[in-house]
């Protein structure tokens, strides 16, 4: 069982829309490292951040380990511009 969001639902103008604006945006971007990264990833056969229920709990079990940050340490950081 893979572990993802659900895909939107496009009608054929909804995807035309879309097209269009990704051509706009490729038209108007001057950084071909960007563009580069567009490529590669609408070429490629699966989705980044994909993952079996068994890969996530890695994922998450590695992240939680890394100790970058408590919860306590990521609230008192936004907790500044919530006030």
């Amino acid at each position: 069982m893979k572990v993802s969001e659900p895909a939107p639902a496009y009608g054929a103008s909804d995807l035309q829309g879309l097209k269009n604006r990704l051509i706009a945006t490729i038209d108007a971007s001057t950084d071909e490292r960007k563009l580069e990264q567009c490529w590669e990833l609408l070429q490629g056969s699966d989705m980044p951040c994909v993952f079996t229920d068994e890969e996530f709990e890695e994922e998450l079990r590695l992240s939680e380990a890394s100790g970058f940050l408590s919860d306590e340490e990521v609230r008192a950081m936004f907790a500044k511009w919530i006030r």
